[in-house]
């Protein structure tokens, strides 16, 4: 989603800009891993696990269910194959308090995703092994307090106790997890949603370690 595409909201303007992509954080994990993989980026600002957005977000005029992160994924799998890993961080655009979701519904959709990549569908004409999947968990958000109204209320509570529901649920489905928001706490850009440089950094170079300990098994 957002926070992996390198999103920068001007609370003042409502102008949305980029990030340099050598800031971000796959990039700093692919620094942090010596270069010796080749990493996709397939992020999208407003990118929900599996709910179709009815009004269009984001950075302009996207049609809805193209917010749908299960619906996007099989084709960008197929578009990048063969994969080795597949890293997905979202659920923050879940929380959006139009779509009244909870922990474990953000939890089933990231199953859902895992159980995408695993079954490797995408790929039955191939003789691909299936990739191994990584959940990253978000870091945590104070919606009450954003520029973007109530479109968000609520999420703290949320995602102060999201992080062990939702790794009990995909490690169950074969995922591995990893807790981002650990990394990097509360958001510091002024919009308190989004990472700054200095955080994607972090963790990009905590991600990567885990890639590490990933790649040796």
């Amino acid at each position: 989603d957002s926070n992996t595409f390198g999103w920068v909201y001007e609370p003042k303007t409502k102008i949305v800009s980029r990030l340099p992509l050598k800031e971000t954080w796959p990039y700093q994990m692919s620094k942090a891993l010596g270069g010796k993989y080749r990493i996709e980026v397939d992020a999208l600002g407003g990118r929900t696990t599996d709910v179709d957005e009815p009004i269009s977000t984001g950075s302009g005029e996207i049609p809805g269910p193209t917010y749908n992160g299960l619906t996007t994924l099989p084709a960008a799998l197929s578009a990048n194959m063969p994969v080795d890993l597949v890293i997905i961080m979202l659920g923050t655009n879940d929380l959006k308090a139009g779509h009244h979701r909870q922990a474990k519904d953000v939890a089933q959709g990231l199953i859902n995703l895992t159980r995408c990549v695993v079954d490797a569908r995408w790929q039955s004409r191939t003789a691909y092994k299936a990739p191994r999947v990584l959940i990253v968990l978000p870091p945590p958000m104070d919606g009450d307090h954003t520029p973007y109204g109530d479109f968000f209320a609520g999420s703290l509570a949320k995602t102060k106790v999201w992080g062990p529901v939702i790794e009990k649920a995909v490690t169950a489905a074969g995922a591995e997890f990893f807790d981002g928001g650990a990394v990097v706490g509360l958001p510091d850009q002024p919009d308190n949603v989004h990472l700054t440089s200095n955080e994607h950094e972090a963790l990009g170079k905590a991600v990567a370690q885990k890639v590490r300990e990933m790649m040796r098994k």
